[in-house]
C-alpha cells in the first residue's frame, strides 16, 4: 500500500526493510556519514535560531500590549494604537507563529533526511562483496532507489519549510517594527 506524501514526511522510515546478517552490514566508515552529520547539525542550529527569534518576536507583541495596558495616565494611548492597527499586529504574531512551526518542522525533516542517508549508505555497503546473493542485491538496488526518491521529497519539503520560516521571520520583524513605531508615536 503506497504511503501518502504527508505520511511519508511524518512516519519513521529510516529503518531497513531487510535485516542485517552480520555486523558488517551495519558498520559504516566515519568518512561516509560524518559530513552529513555536520551539515545536519548546522541546519538544525539555524532552524532552532529561527524558532528562538520568532518566539522572541511574539514576546515583543506581548510587551507592547502590556505597555499599552499599563499606561492609564496617557489614556491608554498605546493600547488604542495597537487596537487601531490590530491587523498589522495580528499578521505579525501569525508570521512569527508560522516561522516557529516551519522551523521546528524543518529541524525534524533534517533528522529524517539524515536517517535516509544512513540507510542508503548501508545498502550501498551491502552491494559490495560476496555476503549477499545477487537476488538480494537487486532488492537492495530497488530499496536504494525508493529511499532516494523519498529522501528527495523530504529535502524539497524541508527546504520549503526553511524558506517559509525565513520569510515569515522577516515579515514578522518588519511588522513588529512598524507596530512599535505606531505604539510609541501614540
Amino acid at each position: 500500500m503506497p504511503q501518502t506524501k504527508l505520511a511519508l514526511l511524518t512516519t519513521a522510515t529510516a529503518t531497513s526493510p531487510v535485516s542485517a546478517r552480520t555486523i558488517y552490514d551495519l558498520k559504516l566508515d566515519e568518512d561516509l556519514y560524518k559530513p552529513d552529520f555536520e551539515i545536519t547539525a548546522k541546519f538544525q542550529a539555524f532552524s532552532k535560531e529561527l524558532a528562538r527569534l520568532s518566539l522572541l518576536g511574539i514576546g515583543v507583541y506581548g510587551f507592547l500590549i502590556k505597555m499599552g495596558a499599563e499606561e492609564p495616565q496617557r489614556g491608554n494611548g498605546f493600547l488604542v494604537a495597537l487596537i487601531a492597527h490590530h491587523t498589522l499586529a495580528g499578521i505579525g504574531v501569525l508570521s512569527f507563529a508560522v516561522c516557529a512551526a516551519c522551523s521546528l518542522f524543518h529541524g525534524f525533516l533534517a533528522s529524517k533526511c539524515l536517517g535516509y542517508q544512513l540507510v542508503i549508505v548501508r545498502y550501498f555497503n551491502r552491494l559490495e562483496g560476496n555476503r549477499w546473493e545477487e537476488s538480494n542485491k537487486e532488492q537492495f538496488r530497488e530499496i536504494i532507489k525508493k529511499r532516494q526518491a523519498e529522501q528527495r521529497l523530504v529535502l524539497r519539503v524541508g527546504g520549503s519549510m526553511l524558506l517559509i520560516a525565513t520569510l515569515t521571520l522577516i515579515l514578522g520583524a518588519v511588522l513588529v517594527a512598524i507596530c512599535s513605531i505606531l505604539v510609541i508615536a501614540a
